[in-house]
């Protein structure tokens, strides 16, 4: 081939090889070549990529995007966006919409509506809680289901949930049919509502006894709700993502049931370790680290969950009524993590894993996704690990929530241009891309 349509030089480029100071070609979609500059062809464009680094983008799979139903909150195209502008070419969004895609009708409805909004390539979880539309749904494309253990208050649903033990049993079995995995919310109902009565009777209802509620005596609401699933997941043979790992009780749980020879998927969220909800979970910063390099944990994403100023108010008056200590995440944490690949508390090769490539086989897009390598979708994010950004200040807030509660944290590791699928849709903290650029994704694998 005598010219290529992109060609970025003079960066060092992520591998699955490791680092390299080589260049890489791109062809329509695609990446075709992988080499010195000398061996590459001449292209119509070029980005100079001197003194930064080249690696995946990453692959956000817990994405509340709101919409339909909460668009006010968020929708696709401001969250696509958001995205886009913190080195993130894919996401997939969780079903706790109004509607929720339980049907295969809503479910296309749900993807119709993406289509015309994304910036980035997608995906959207599917809700099981209706038995005989699962294997309808399967043939959609979509790469899995979610549900909830809780039902209480938004976002928390009654539509959305599955509590007893024998439905949730049944639901596995229907999902393992169509081969696709199942994520779930973990959640003990019973003491939940325990101890909620209890609290609420003596007339605590503030985030204290919101944490004492859901983190309380040893973290036993989300231990023994884990628990339950992966027996439940491992008895029928289902695939099992385990959402939300945090916490010393936890991460202990996991590596238990993993030592075990359980199968699942864990995934970790930002806020395990950064101050970004103000709740109090029990564990160390070290436990965390040393859960994302052990294996304990598998993927990382972000559980982007935006609100608005008033709902955050609304809450305040009673949070077990309506909990809302979401934040908007997908757009800022790239250089929350990248800071601590600086740090020297993760490598760049193991974050990549963490977001980028471990998340792309859990999906079944891999190698299409989740890595630069010949034949690949070009998805890759352009960062400078050097420059510092000041979060909320010299750092754009591109979510309809309009602010960050890191806002004044220095963060040093900033993607500086995003590429999905060969084209540039976001250049130094602007969206270039247009929506209904994103592609929706289906599993190939």
């Amino acid at each position: 081939m005598n010219t290529a349509d992109l060609i970025i030089k003079n960066g060092d480029v992520l591998t699955p090889q490791g680092l390299k100071r080589v260049g890489v070609a791109v062809q329509g979609e695609r990446i075709f070549a992988i080499d010195i500059e000398y061996n590459l062809p001449k292209a119509t464009e070029e980005i100079d990529a001197t003194g930064k680094v080249l690696i995946p983008g990453f692959i956000d799979t817990h994405v509340h995007f709101r919409e339909p139903g909460y668009t006010y909150k968020e929708d696709w195209e401001s969250g696509s966006k958001a995205a886009a502008a913190g080195g993130v070419t894919m996401a997939v969004g969780m079903p706790n919409t109004n509607p929720p895609p339980r049907t295969l009708e809503l479910y296309n409805q749900h993807i119709e509506i993406v289509k015309s909004k994304s910036v980035i390539d997608f995906n959207h979880w599917a809700m099981p809680t209706i038995l005989e539309e699962i294997q309808k749904i399967a043939t959609s494309g979509t790469v899995g289901f979610k549900f909830f253990m809780k039902s209480a208050h938004y976002p928390y649903g009654s539509e959305i949930a599955i509590i007893d033990d024998a439905e949730i049993l049944n639901t596995f079995k229907e999902i393992r049919k169509t081969g696709l995995p199942v994520l779930f919310h973990p959640h003990n109902q019973s003491i939940w509502e325990y101890k909620v009565k209890k609290w609420t009777e003596e007339g605590k209802t503030d985030l204290m006894a919101f944490n004492e509620i859901s983190y309380g005596d040893h973290d036993i609401n989300n231990t023994t709700g884990i628990a339950k699933m992966v027996i439940l997941a491992n008895a029928v043979g289902v695939k099992l993502r385990v959402l939300h790992i945090q916490g010393r009780d936890q991460i202990k749980l996991v590596k238990a049931f993993k030592a075990g020879g359980y199968h699942f998927i864990a995934e970790a969220n930002p806020w395990g370790v950064f101050p970004i909800i103000p709740i109090t979970i029990t564990g160390s910063e070290e436990e965390y680290w040393e859960a994302l390099h052990d294996g304990t944990v598998d993927l990382i994403a972000t559980d982007h969950a935006p609100h608005s100023r008033e709902d955050f108010a609304k809450a305040q008056k009673n949070v077990l009524d309506s909990v809302i200590v979401g934040y908007p995440l997908v757009e800022h944490y790239m250089s929350l993590y990248l800071t601590e690949v600086n740090n020297h508390r993760i490598s760049l090769e193991r974050l990549s894993q963490l977001c980028s490539e471990n998340v792309a086989r859990h999906l079944g897009v891999y190698p299409r996704k989740g890595v630069i390598q010949v034949g690949s979708d070009a998805d890759i994010a352009i960062v400078d690990m050097k420059r510092k950004k000041t979060l909320g200040k010299d750092y754009r807030v591109y979510s309809k929530m309009g602010y960050t509660p890191l806002e004044g944290r220095e963060v040093q590791g900033i993607p500086v241009c995003t590429i999905v699928r060969g084209k540039v849709v976001m250049k130094e903290g602007e969206i270039v891309g247009k929506p209904g650029y994103g592609e929706f994704v289906r599993p190939t694998n």
